[in-house]
């Protein structure tokens, strides 16, 4: 069985990191005239969260992004890419993980 961060990282607030991004995307019916709206914020949202100075919180942040991938491809791969550039030096699993969300790949 594969070790994830969340796990290294054992604490309250990995757990409550870890199912953000499992509940983000519930943010308004389809049929919602502010839908567009309401998921931009929500992109812009995990793009902040990735900027935290916290591993779980980045990696909840990933796996909610990778999530909203097959929807916002183009978006999501530039929010991805510019966290790559910005900390190439990150934990290699961050960076890992951040590859899988890139393409959807996340669990």
């Amino acid at each position: 069985m594969q070790e994830t961060l969340f796990e290294v990282f054992e604490c309250s607030l990995a757990l409550a990191a870890g199912v953000l991004g499992d509940v983000f995307p519930c943010l308004a019916l389809a049929d919602d005239p502010d839908l567009p709206t309401l998921h931009d914020y929500a992109l812009r949202a995990m793009e902040r969260i990735l900027q935290l100075n916290s591993i779980a919180c980045r990696e909840s942040a990933l796996h909610g992004l990778g999530h909203w991938q097959r929807d916002y491809s183009e978006k999501v791969t530039q929010i991805i890419d510019r966290l790559c550039e910005a900390h190439s030096k990150a934990d290699l699993r961050l960076l890992a993980y951040a590859q899988s969300a890139r393409c959807g790949c996340v669990l």
